[in-house]
């Protein structure tokens, strides 16, 4: 498995690569400031020296994650237009930046499902892949009601999230039968990448809070589970662990030793 993290495009993408570990073989990016909803043009020599220095660390896969501020199953007309629009702008620099895959959450709920497909149906893309993420509230049989009809998209699936809406990662038996509905409903070759992610909240809390890896609610038992599948071992896992001095070196060491079991 390749390794990587969510890296600041602060200063700059050309800065982007040199930021990365040691030891990762990928990286996830935001497209723009992911708190604002205006964008700046890319700079042409900025975008040039990102992908060179991607391609000289050879990082890959290139991720690009879409920012905060687009919500695609919102029922308020003006909000679901601007947020259409920005996610459109969004995966056009994601392809001018060399991007493998854009991720963006799929969060689905009673009602939403009819929303969500013409949201989706509206996104342009021609270079990278879309990958729908799944939430903490999120069921990977309700996902597939959506993604039968997007079968060019994949899925993106983040292990804390998983374990907020109820699927027990420590233990093989129900990690088995979670494989087995996305297998089921989606399709396990649609999956093509992990959020590598331990929780501060417990199972099945449908609250969102990341934390690092093994010292959270999953422990090592949940990840250990994960390194083992022949499937998911295969797959590149990014770390969206919180941010502190020597934080990601300990998190890329966790997950090191992790994978070996």
């Amino acid at each position: 498995m390749r390794f990587g993290f969510h890296i600041s495009i602060s200063g700059g993408f050309s800065k982007v690569p040199d930021r990365v570990p040691d030891g990762c073989g990928t990286l996830q990016i935001f497209p723009s400031n992911p708190r604002g909803w205006k964008k700046k043009p890319l700079d042409k020599d900025d975008v040039e020296g990102f992908k060179i220095r991607v391609e000289e660390k050879d990082l890959s896969p290139v991720v690009v994650h879409s920012t905060y501020l687009p919500k695609i199953n919102t029922p308020k007309k003006d909000l679901r237009e601007k947020s259409i629009d920005a996610l459109n702008q969004e995966i056009e620099r994601a392809e001018a930046l060399g991007g493998d895959y854009f991720i963006i959450h799929l969060g689905v709920k009673g009602g939403e499902v009819e929303l969500l497909k013409d949201t989706l149906s509206r996104l342009k893309y021609r270079t990278i892949m879309i990958l729908l993420e799944n939430t903490c509230y999120s069921r990977f049989k309700d996902m597939g009601i959506i993604m039968k009809d997007f079968p060019d998209m994949g899925l993106c699936f983040d292990t804390a999230h998983a374990f907020e809406a109820g699927y027990d990662l420590r233990r093989e038996d129900k990690f088995r039968d979670m494989l087995k509905e996305i297998d089921d409903h989606i399709g396990i070759d649609r999956l093509k990448l992990i959020h590598l992610n331990d929780s501060m909240t417990p199972l099945g809390s449908k609250v969102d809070r990341h934390y690092h890896i093994g010292r959270g609610y999953i422990g090592a038992l949940g990840f250990i589970n994960i390194f083992r599948d022949e499937y998911f071992s295969t797959l590149p896992g990014i770390m969206e662990t919180p941010g502190c001095e020597g934080c990601d070196a300990m998190n890329l060491r966790a997950v090191q030793y992790l994978s070996q079991y």
